[in-house]
């Protein structure tokens, strides 16, 4: 029998044997319990996708284990250009943006790092391909757009905007950008007041445009640089016939661009001379010379040749050219050049003194004359109050500065062309400037006219001219006066200054005379060859004709015109190609030959003809030119 005590113990015992723990192993307890370790962290995506230039780029980096937050970072290496790393704290990361450069094979290890410490590291290699519609120039990329045949990139600034203290200094270089730049529109037109007498433009408008064929040949291609006419106060680079021109789809690129006109852009004064080296007065043509450096130094990447650069201008663009040829800053940047409708007579330009004398009066004019610092005065005129003077005042390149030592064409004279030179003219060039073909003007009116234009010149001057033009030998009175005056002011200047860079041992000169008539249209076609009226043809555009005596018209050519347009993008092609115009079973082009004026007809059918109005010219030329 047990005792209390006994059983006292008996109880305590299995109370305590109740309270007590299991433990594991051989005694039947359980130990204490310990946290697992974190998953491993690695990147379990191995390698990322290539990327285009001006395409948006988007790639995801995956990481496997680890414990968040994680933070991402480029360890080594660098990402493709304008791209970059997204700020995420999850496993997963994007490397994003718009690649703005070709960039082969970019190396570089993306390490990710978790909260407890943890780290991993991938390593990558990407290529930012080429893209047909994005090219690099050194300023930045810029992304293009199609457009039927043609890849067209516009407003491309080759200088920075002439603004502020940068008005009437020589163009400076153009600013870079990041990123890829839109270069679907066109730019800005420099401030003019328009063909309807409207002020439009901004002083931001050194800009150009590059035309070329949606699918361009493997081999570099030449380059047909154009300087728009407009009289070097108007005018610009964006209306037909050069918005959209086929030209460029026909073996060459076309770059056209927009240039400092009026007075902005030549302005002579003594103060500019001094503070600039002599660039008063050429800062239009100073931005020309800007273009064809641009075009050396970039136009490679859209897949032109920069050894063979066509450099041709029509009506006062074709003037620029003729300084130009002249100009020793521009020597060099060109191989070939056209002038097409325009020249600058012996002795037309004033020395440069003589230039900034008729300068002055626009800086009394604009309230300058009596400032402190006349320059920054005059930098700080509205720009239209400039327009609003117009041409009141006399402004232009002068001869005898750094820019311009020699009058060009002493310079052609006694050198020829520094490179192979096409030049012509039209026929009835002054249909498109002041004469009405549908004028009712008989005999008589007729010789009254040309003795207002001639008897200044001396008695027996007029009755030479009409001698020389009777009313008689033309369709009408008013065509007689068309061909006087065409002769007088443009076809024989033109004959005088390709005969002036012709000559053995010299650059051949090749001169045509264009006497095509619109044949689908009655105003046009009245209008004859008129001033412009090749331009249609070389560029291959007739979406908008326009004429000052014909209603402007959406043009359907004729299966004749058709060919034709083949002939004479064929022939400026060519010449741009080679300094040949000759070529793909074309009529021959023959040199011209200065001694019989041996040239092309530009009609349907070219022909070679043997001077034109040769006596005619022969008289006129003794008088000097208005």
């Amino acid at each position: 029998m047990k005792t209390k005590t006994g059983f006292f113990w008996l109880a305590l015992s299995v109370t305590f044997m109740i309270a007590l723990p299991l433990t594991s192993g051989c005694g039947g307890g359980n130990g204490p319990t310990t946290t697992p370790p974190p998953p491993s962290l690695s990147i379990a995506t191995a390698s990322l996708s290539d990327g285009t230039i001006g395409a948006s780029y988007s790639q995801t980096i995956q990481a496997s284990g680890g414990v968040a937050p994680f933070i991402w970072s480029v360890s080594t290496g660098a990402l493709p250009h304008n791209v970059a790393l997204g700020n995420s704290s999850s496993n997963v990361e994007t490397i994003s943006g718009i690649p703005d450069q070709v960039q082969a094979s970019v190396a570089f290890t993306i390490e990710v790092k978790d909260a407890k410490g943890q780290s991993a590291k991938q390593s990558y290699t990407v290529n930012i391909k080429s893209s047909p519609t994005v090219a690099q120039t050194q300023s930045g990329a810029v992304q293009g757009v199609v457009e039927g045949d043609l890849l067209v990139f516009r407003g491309i600034p080759f200088a920075a905007p002439p603004v502020g203290d940068l008005r009437w200094r020589p163009p400076a270089p153009p600013l870079k950008w990041q990123g890829v730049r839109d270069a679907s529109t066109f730019g800005n037109v420099c401030p003019q007041v328009n063909f309807n007498g409207q002020q439009v433009g901004n002083e931001d408008c050194l800009t150009l445009n590059i035309f070329v064929a949606a699918t361009p040949p493997s081999s570099a291609q030449p380059v047909m640089v154009f300087i728009h006419g407009g009289g070097n106060f108007r005018g610009d680079a964006q209306s037909p016939p050069f918005d959209v021109p086929p030209l460029a789809a026909h073996g060459a690129i076309v770059v056209t661009a927009e240039y400092r006109v009026g007075i902005l852009g030549f302005l002579p004064i003594p103060l500019l001379t001094a503070e600039a080296s002599g660039s008063s007065g050429n800062y239009g043509l100073l931005d020309m010379i800007a273009v064809l450096a641009w075009v050396q130094q970039n136009i490679a990447a859209f897949g032109g040749d920069p050894k063979r650069v066509m450099l041709f201008g029509q009506s006062a663009g074709s003037w620029d050219i003729q300084i130009l040829l002249a100009a020793p800053a521009a020597q060099g940047l060109f191989s070939v050049a056209g002038m097409e409708s325009n020249v600058v007579p012996k002795g037309q330009l004033l020395p440069l003194a003589t230039a900034e004398m008729r300068g002055e009066p626009f800086v009394t004019a604009v309230g300058c004359d009596t400032a402190a610092d006349i320059l920054a005065c005059l930098r700080a005129v509205p720009v239209t109050t400039i327009l609003n003077l117009g041409r009141q005042f006399a402004w232009g390149p002068g001869v005898g500065s750094p820019f311009l030592p020699v009058d060009p064409f002493i310079v052609l004279e006694e050198n020829g062309s520094p490179v192979p030179l096409l030049i012509g003219s039209t026929r009835e060039e002054s249909t498109n400037f002041g004469d009405n073909p549908n004028a009712p003007l008989d005999a008589t009116g007729y010789a009254t006219a040309i003795h207002n234009s001639f008897d200044p010149f001396g008695a027996g001057v007029a009755n030479q001219v009409l001698t020389l033009y009777p009313a008689a030998a033309y369709d009408t009175p008013e065509y007689a006066l068309i061909a006087v005056d065409s002769d007088f002011q443009m076809t024989c200047e033109v004959r005088n200054v390709a005969r002036a860079a012709a000559g053995a041992n010299r650059k051949a000169v090749w001169r045509y005379f264009y006497t095509h008539r619109f044949e689908n249209n009655a105003g046009l076609n009245a209008m004859r060859a008129f001033h412009t009226a090749e331009l249609y043809f070389v560029f291959g555009n007739f979406s908008l004709i326009s004429s000052a005596f014909a209603n402007a018209v959406n043009y359907i050519p004729t299966a004749a015109e058709v060919t034709f347009i083949g002939d004479m993008m064929g022939y400026w092609t060519r010449f741009a190609a080679t300094g040949d115009p000759n070529g793909a079973g074309a009529t021959a082009w023959p040199a011209y030959d200065p001694s019989t004026d041996r040239m092309l007809e530009l009609d349907d059918t070219p022909v070679e003809i043997n001077g034109y109005h040769n006596p005619q010219c022969d008289f006129l030329s003794t008088l000097p030119q208005p």
